[in-house]
């Protein structure tokens, strides 16, 4: 297949003024608002909850909830997500099947990624990980073969960042008004979650992504969308076109869902106002959700998955 986009990524970042290549498949919509963080609040869960025996904490831990747990009482658990993530991800068939099979409502809030939450005003990204970049992009293809996930880095990249050759980039990223992918993609999980869909559409939309099945995925995005029961690709663009503020209001509260939490990352799954950072602390959250009576369903829900490779049964 011929993409439509009409040059690579990788081309088109040899200097920050250059211009976003035109891509059809993405529509027009209205400018975003700053999605830069806040200072994290006073108060937040990490914070409050500082222990390291040498002074004094804030606040205990939450302690296990003791209720019975059954599909009309389930727990509730949030996972903070970006779409530009491959470690979300890489998370996902184990939140989804978590979700299907076990009494608990994962509730995903998509938020802009790190990349763009922390943009100076120099341009820079605010992580100064020399190492970063490199180890993901391997990392992410091994953790993908180790859990038996399709994965392939995305193409394009959903945010416009220098990041190429990886030895002299600088890592600018450019404002939200010249990242028209994130936004787009952003916004759309955001529209879906106001119509209680988030994990559908990151079900239907991040192995696009993320999963290698397709050559260009922006071309593929409004199919995927309108595969969701109940949602209509068209109706979700004029909305956030005719209210694009009652969309952007999603991810700033899901911004300060995680700030509360008292952190920055990506998967975020936060439950009692606890956070586990990354697919590699979700057998933790399991554990936790356990901890406070996690049963199984009678009958599992949409969406439906395979069980994944690596699940942890005897935690």
């Amino acid at each position: 297949m011929t993409s439509k986009y009409d040059r690579s990524i990788t081309d088109k970042l040899t200097g920050m003024d250059a211009d976003w290549p035109h891509d059809p498949s993405v529509p027009e919509l209205p400018t975003v608002p700053d999605a830069v963080n806040p200072p994290p609040p006073p108060d937040n869960f990490n914070w409050l909850h500082f222990q390291d025996d040498a002074h004094p904490q804030k606040a205990p831990f939450p302690t296990p909830l003791t209720e019975i747990v059954t599909e009309e009482n389930p727990l509730k658990a949030d996972v903070c997500w970006s779409m530009r993530s491959p470690y979300s991800y890489l998370s996902l068939s184990r939140l989804t099947w978590l979700n299907s099979n076990y009494n608990v409502d994962i509730r995903i809030r998509v938020i802009f990624p790190v990349a763009v939450r922390t943009r100076a005003s120099s341009g820079k990204a605010g992580s100064g990980r020399w190492y970063k970049w490199a180890d993901t992009i391997n990392d992410t293809r091994r953790v993908g073969q180790y859990e038996g996930i399709p994965f392939r880095f995305a193409r394009p990249d959903p945010i416009w960042q220098n990041t190429w050759p990886t030895e002299s980039a600088d890592f600018a990223v450019h404002p939200l008004e010249k990242q028209p992918y994130i936004s787009w993609v952003t916004r759309l999980g955001n529209f879906a979650e106001l119509q209680g869909k988030g994990i559908d559409y990151v079900n239907a939309v991040s192995p696009l992504i993320w999963g290698g099945h397709v050559d260009h995925w922006p071309d593929h995005v409004k199919d995927a969308f309108n595969s969701i029961d109940g949602l209509d690709y068209d109706e979700a663009i004029q909305f956030i076109r005719d209210k694009p503020e009652k969309v952007d209001a999603v991810w700033q509260e899901n911004q300060v869902v995680q700030l509360n939490a008292g952190h920055g990352g990506v998967p975020l799954m936060i439950f009692q106002n606890e956070p586990f950072f990354g697919q590699d602390r979700f057998n933790l959250f399991f554990w936790r959700l356990r901890q406070s009576g996690l049963t199984m369903r009678k009958k599992p829900r949409a969406p439906f998955i395979t069980k994944p490779q690596r699940w942890p049964e005897n935690i």
